[in-house]
């Protein structure tokens, strides 16, 4: 199955897709572009699904930002008839961040952490 997954942020979000298991970072789009942008992309990639990452806290509770998610998931399901799922997306941006350093890159932060929240959905499927 082909998936697409967006890490959602209030100004830019991160999108990524996956095909036949394996993983690729599209790239950051701003927010207020996002319910234009992903109906289409997801056609076109072929995406059965959508994965939004839900920014939990540490300790499992909802995030403030969490709330902002759960709304914009609301809207999402408005211009599209795929499925939307939610997955635990805790520190990816960070742990994306921490694998550009590792390896000296420069990179496109969110789409990463999109990249990742994806990679988690698929090895916990």
């Amino acid at each position: 199955m082909n998936y697409i997954s967006i890490d959602y942020w209030t100004r830019k979000s991160g999108l990524a897709y996956s095909v036949e298991g394996f993983c690729f970072a599209w790239k950051t789009v701003s927010t207020t572009d996002i319910l234009n942008i992903v109906p289409k992309w997801a056609t076109e990639r072929k995406a059965e699904a959508i994965i939004v990452g839900m920014p939990y806290n540490i300790d499992g509770s909802m995030s403030k930002h969490g709330k902002r998610v759960g709304g914009f998931i609301k809207k999402l399901e408005t211009v599209t008839t795929l499925p939307v799922m939610i997955h635990d997306e805790r520190l990816s941006t960070s742990e994306a961040l921490l694998g550009f350093d590792e390896y000296g890159v420069n990179g496109d932060v969110d789409a990463e952490a999109a990249r990742l929240i994806l990679i988690d959905f698929l090895n916990k499927k």
